[in-house]
């Protein structure tokens, strides 16, 4: 297996990728906190609409702070980089898995993420982040270099990228 090339990539979420997620957000707090301003009870009603704005709330901070992350991949490993910068090495890397989450029965629609432990830290990177491929052949070439198995879910999820595990060398133009 070929190593990885020494350059550094940078991913984000473009803003199309979050454009839902912002107008769900706004839209749940209309139709929570909207009534809530106009009702004048402190009944079960506006306990209930005041609970259910918060977790928009929460969702909409959630979408900004995703939104404004990056992630920084290179030969050392994984840095996310926003409110909170964490770091994931690929030495300590001990479980790297790539799932497939669809929308609908017939799996027509969804995404994928990629799940990556080291230590006691978990990282998930979904397929709506710019370069995900690259990403994933990164971390599965570190996967493999550091001895980590790979499950069956994630090599058949591979094999739906176009990514035989065998050839996961980041280095490669496959876009």
């Amino acid at each position: 297996m070929q190593a990885p090339d020494a350059g550094e990539s940078r991913h984000r979420y473009p803003a199309r990728a979050v454009l839902l997620d912002y107008l769900y957000s706004g839209l749940g707090l209309l139709f929570t906190l909207g009534p809530l301003g106009l009702a004048a009870s402190a009944g079960p009603a506006a306990w209930v609409l005041g609970g259910l704005g918060a977790l928009f709330a929460v969702y909409g901070v959630r979408t900004v702070l995703r939104h404004r992350t990056a992630l920084r991949v290179s030969e050392e490993g994984l840095v996310v980089e926003g409110l909170l910068r964490r770091r994931l090495p690929w030495v300590r890397l001990t479980r790297c898995t790539l799932g497939y989450y669809s929308t609908r029965r017939n799996r027509d629609r969804g995404w994928m993420q990629l799940t990556l432990k080291a230590g006691g830290r978990n990282l998930r990177i979904d397929s709506q982040i710019e370069g995900f491929d690259r990403i994933v052949r990164r971390a599965i070439h570190a996967a493999q270099s550091h001895g980590i198995a790979l499950d069956h879910t994630t090599q058949e999820n591979l094999r739906a990228l176009g990514i035989s595990a065998g050839d996961a060398d980041p280095s490669a133009d496959h876009t």
